[in-house]
């Protein structure tokens, strides 16, 4: 490891043959295999694209996932590096933290939060080298240019990052599910097209799209839920009832018996306002014996609904009475005759009785029918001044005591908390036995992220109910929702720089593996390295069996030059697991400087005479690297000092052996030999000195001085 590297790529710690689905897909292998090979050669752009291939194959197989992250990692390690394109570098690392957060449930991003943090040091470090910028608006105009050039999962990471913000949430959501149909993850897809709908749920065209990924994921029952919200508020948006027609049409030509599809063609003729086709339709999958109960009864609901959108009320009517005659609580008939009723005048006290019938078959939508109440009793009077006559009497009627209920709760689900709050407090102030109005109060201003506020009411609630279990739970979901809220703050701190914010928000939560990853990583950033180690330890203490993070607080004392310590984590993590390669690799550079480090202490000792305190050392050193070829030279010099020639010559000829660059060797074991008065030997090495040694200085001329006196002694005389 070279401790100056910029970027120190921390690949995911799993084979990449773990956890791989057992289910046999045609060509998974082959090109999950031929991945691999390109992996382990370093070949990481082959590598994407192979592992892409696989997930295309089989998107839930989690060893292709996870090796497509450490094909992205390792090559933006490398551009980074070696090549300085910190701007690619940064869509690699964009890319891994995708497939590691986003392409996969939470529960499952969670297990590898210390690399999506790993990673994401590397990328805001080269964000920072090519001065990207923070802003919502900088991160969507890259979302925008990294999606238009095909870089597709490094695009889905920065819509990822304004996704949040509501001026850009549905764009970022639709480009999602977009792209994660194009990868084939369809179930992440219909995720996002879910999100997509429910932040504008009239957006009809993003509702068509999400159905058509029900569709191909094969949950029909739900497709067939949102293609039917799409006929009934497309408006006069044509094209979009030819795709349902269309649609429906080409399930029909397959099951051309079938009552559902007969019916639901017949429901977008009646919306096209093709009465008559619509009228047929709903007949022919009437005459069907293979029909179901349920399919029935839509369809003679659909022919009622016929009628009443031509007009004809008391036709349907008399439609929607004979359907309740066997279905007395449908919730559909019975909406629809008040509809009925309430389109004429005549009829509004039947209305009203309906829309009371209605409200007790479905409390939950007891605002909306509350509303219909109010409107056809007291067509004349609004909520506030509901709310005004409440408020003027001690003891009021509890018929509006009720309807203010209702009207709190109505413009509670239509987001207007401020006025919900000032209805539900003053029903709380003359109703303070409604339990209801505690729960709905306090989750109001834990909407508002009042959270002081809320949990203050949910204590007086608990307090009055003290065996409601509906009360507990929302303290529960309000205490996790603060949790939640400090997290995300804390975590948005953090991106931001602000570290000092994060470490004081880090500090309000329970002590979990994430917080404490959560101060390390802020404290590293406010560079109090000491700190930042004080809490991965913490976090190693929570999961001992972390190699990652024992690699991590390693390569944290390796920056500081602390060595020793740097050594002993980077130990550990392969004693956790002895496939961490950076751990490996993080031992064998601490043990070359700190085995060098002797070295260089021995040379200074060397220099003031204290020998064998020299030799204390540079044994140690090859004790620490055996191949430490310096270590060796020195302590022949030790041993020349002292005299001992033999020990001498066996230390330099180690030396040599390891590193044979080093000339002047060859004449201090040359001048051992003679020493030991071994002058054939010292010839051979004075020989071999010359051989290497290329400079005209004092050294090389007693050398070619000496070889032929050696020479001649060594001749026999006559």
């Amino acid at each position: 490891m070279n401790t100056k590297s910029l970027i120190i790529g921390c690949l995911i710690a799993m084979s990449l043959t773990a956890g791989m689905n057992t289910q046999v897909y045609a060509g998974f292998q082959e090109h999950y295999t031929l991945a691999q090979q390109h992996f382990f050669n370093a070949r990481y752009s082959s590598a994407i694209d192979e592992f892409k291939k696989s997930l295309m194959i089989n998107f839930m197989d989690n060893s292709a996932r996870i090796g497509l992250v450490n094909s992205y990692i390792a090559r933006g390690s490398y551009i980074a590096n070696y090549e300085h394109n910190y701007r690619a570098a940064a869509d690699d690392f964009r890319s891994a933290i995708f497939y590691l957060k986003y392409y996969v449930d939470k529960d499952v991003a969670m297990n590898s939060f210390s690399s999506i943090s790993s990673t994401a040091n590397s990328l805001h470090y080269c964000e920072k080298q090519y001065g990207a910028l923070n802003s919502a608006e900088a991160h969507y105009k890259l979302a925008e240019e990294l999606n238009a050039s095909g870089n597709f999962s490094a695009s889905m990471y920065e819509y990822e990052q304004v996704v949040n913000i509501d001026r850009y949430r549905k764009t970022a959501l639709l480009r999602i599910a977009s792209m994660m149909k194009s990868i084939n993850n369809l179930i992440k897809s219909a995720e996002y097209y879910k999100m997509a709908v429910e932040f504008d749920p009239n957006d009809v065209s993003a509702r068509m799209r999400y159905a058509n990924v029900l569709d191909k994921m094969g949950n029909t029952a739900e497709a067939s839920v949102q293609y039917n919200y799409v006929l009934s508020h497309c408006g006069d948006a044509q094209d979009i009832m030819f795709d349902l027609e269309r649609i429906y049409q080409k399930k029909l030509a397959d099951s051309p018996n079938n009552a559902e599809l007969l019916a639901d063609i017949g429901a977008i003729k009646q919306r096209q306002g093709k009465y008559e086709e619509a009228y047929n339709y709903y007949k022919q999958a009437l005459s069907k014996p293979s029909r179901d109960e349920k399919t029935n009864l839509n369809t003679q609901i659909n022919l009622a609904t016929l009628l009443q959108a031509q007009g004809s009320y008391d036709k349907a009517i008399e439609a929607y009475k004979n359907i309740l005659l066997l279905h007395p609580n449908n919730y559909l008939a019975n909406l629809y005759l008040a509809q009925c009723y309430e389109a004429k005048p005549e009829t509004h006290k039947l209305a009203l009785e309906q829309y009371k019938k209605l409200r007790q078959l479905k409390p939950e939508d007891s605002a909306e029918f509350a509303s219909k109440i109010s409107e056809l009793t007291k067509s004349t009077m609004t909520a506030d001044e509901i709310y005004n006559y409440v408020r003027s009497y001690t003891n009021p009627d509890k018929y509006y005591v009720d309807e203010l209920y209702n009207n709190a709760l109505e413009v509670h689900n239509k987001q207007d908390y401020q006025t919900a709050i000032k209805y539900y407090t003053l029903v709380m102030q003359v109703d303070p036995e409604r339990e209801g109005v505690y729960e709905n109060l306090a989750l109001c201003y834990a909407q508002i992220k009042d959270y002081t506020k809320s949990q203050e009411l949910l204590s007086i609630a608990k307090e009055k109910f003290p065996n409601s279990e509906s009360i507990s739970k929302l303290i529960n979901d309000v205490n996790a929702d603060l949790d939640a809220e400090n997290l995300d703050s804390a975590y948005k701190a953090y991106n931001a720089g602000n570290y000092e914010k994060a470490i004081e928000l880090y500090n309000k939560l329970p002590e979990t593996n994430d917080t404490l990853l959560g101060l390390a990583s802020a404290y590293q950033g406010l560079k109090q390295d000491d700190k930042a180690i004080e809490y991965y330890k913490k976090a190693l203490a929570k999961s001992p069996n972390n190699s990652d993070l024992a690699y991590s607080i390693g390569a944290m004392y390796a920056n500081m030059q602390n060595y020793e310590e740097a050594r002993k984590y980077f130990m550990q993590a392969v004693q956790i697991n002895p496939s961490n390669l950076n751990a490996k690799e993080g031992i064998a550079d601490m043990n070359d400087i700190l085995s060098q480090n002797n070295v260089v202490d021995a040379s200074k000792l060397i220099e003031g005479q204290k020998y064998d305190e020299a030799l204390n050392l540079l044994n140690k050193a090859i004790s620490i690297n055996p191949n430490n070829a310096d270590a060796y030279y020195y302590r022949g010099s030790v041993y020349d000092a002292q005299s001992k020639s033999q020990q001498a010559i066996e230390s330099y000829k180690k030396s040599l052996e390891l590193n044979q660059n080093q000339d002047v060797t060859y004449y201090l074991i040359a001048i051992d030999y003679e020493n030991l008065n071994k002058p054939k030997e010292a010839l051979g090495y004075y020989k071999k000195f010359l051989e290497v040694y290329k400079a005209n200085d004092e050294y090389s001329q007693y050398v070619k001085a000496r070889i032929p006196e050696i020479e001649a002694d060594l001749t026999p005389k006559n």
